[in-house]
């Protein structure tokens, strides 16, 4: 989920994450956050993008369930026209939404939930073919979309109907990087394929 039009944030120093009170934090504030974690600028490369989350719902024996987001971390290399090369996830962070505080690191390359990949060669580049109309177009949709995945979680947490699946898939359907796509299935398969059908090459990746 690269937004190569937003500044990339400090990499030395800068605060860590902070609570901004009471209540879940909302997904584009983690995502933010991340970015500022010790953990993130010890582990990953600074040119490195944040995939689409993954939700999890954790069953505790009393009180609500524990929602946290699972996030690959994958390898961009900007290119001179302002988009980017994508390469497969390198690892996932797990952040526990409740309080933005990370509850998971797992190194990819160490796990291989999929074949070893070329690392030298990209699987996509950003923008897809499926993106189209202005960067405001796209800065609106990926915040609309963000703003559904809060939704998302508090449905979960609930146990009730998500009312707002079909513009959930279609906002997913098309800002999710193809070439990406593979890779997102095999790391959170229940979920895309509740919200994008069955996989057109199962074999992948």
């Amino acid at each position: 989920m690269p937004d190569p039009y937003a500044k990339t944030p400090p990499r030395p120093g800068g605060p860590g994450p902070v609570s901004s009170g009471p209540g879940p934090v909302p997904t584009a504030e983690l995502l933010e956050r991340l970015r500022r974690m010790p953990l993130f600028r010890q582990l990953v490369p600074m040119e490195a993008g944040i995939g689409w989350p993954v939700p999890l719902r954790l069953s505790r024996r009393s009180g609500a369930p524990r929602i946290c987001l699972r996030l690959p971390l994958f390898g961009m290399h900007a290119l001179s026209d302002g988009g980017a090369e994508l390469f497969p996830p390198f690892a996932t962070v797990t952040l526990d939404r409740a309080t933005g505080r990370p509850m998971e690191y797992v190194d990819l390359r160490l796990t291989r939930p999929w074949p070893p990949p070329d690392d030298t060669r990209p699987v996509g580049v950003f923008p897809h073919k499926t993106l189209d109309g202005t960067v405001g177009d796209y800065r609106a949709a990926r915040r609309e979309l963000l703003g559904l995945y809060d939704d998302l979680c508090e449905s979960l947490a609930a146990r009730t109907p998500f009312a707002r699946g079909a513009r959930f898939t279609a906002l997913l359907r098309t800002l999710l990087e193809p070439g990406l796509e593979p890779y997102y299935r095999a790391l959170g398969p229940d979920f895309f394929t509740h919200f994008l059908g069955r996989a057109e090459d199962p074999g992948a990746p």
